[in-house]
């Protein structure tokens, strides 16, 4: 199993950087056009819109298995012993829960546009491709999760905390 999720996660972080060097260059590429040559890259802000949303979904599942969460550590900070324990397990059941919606959204919304054939605007590229491997990747974040909820209520990983990142 560790074998399988460290191939995910080289071809998730490999997907990752792709698409921010392919928006990077689509960036130069517009910019210089547009101020150098008085044509501006035709669709790029489209590419980037959906290399964006790839980037973000790709990168759900290794925030997920890190428990990269958001928190604010007033309170968290001080929890040890039992309650840290609980405190993660509430935690990742309101990920899985927060998860499996937006899986279930996307799975929705792919199906919504494949049928309506939705397409950018200008290159007419179709949607529901990106939308499908946004929604395959929300589910593989809510089962990285479920996952993880699953070791923490075994009492396994005694020694992983809660969220690591804080606003203090």
């Amino acid at each position: 199993m560790v074998k399988v999720w460290t191939w995910t996660e080289r071809v998730l972080e490999a997907v990752v950087s792709l698409c921010l060097l392919v928006m990077v260059a689509v960036t130069v590429i517009d910019v210089a056009g547009r101020y150098f040559l008085n044509a501006p890259l035709s669709g790029g802000y489209e590419i980037s819109e959906i290399l964006m949303g790839l980037t973000v979904f790709a990168s759900l599942p290794l925030a997920s298995r890190a428990e990269n969460h958001l928190a604010i550590g007033l309170l968290t900070d001080r929890l040890s012993g039992n309650a840290r324990r609980w405190h993660r397990v509430a935690v990742l059941a309101i990920s899985v829960a927060a998860l499996g919606y937006i899986g279930w959204r996307m799975t929705v919304q792919a199906g919504i546009m494949f049928n309506s054939m939705a397409s950018t605007g200008s290159l007419r590229l179709p949607l529901w491709p990106v939308a499908s491997a946004m929604a395959v990747l929300g589910w593989l974040s809510c089962a990285v999760t479920l996952v993880l909820l699953g070791r923490a209520l075994a009492g396994l990983d005694r020694d992983a905390h809660a969220a690591k990142g804080s606003l203090e």
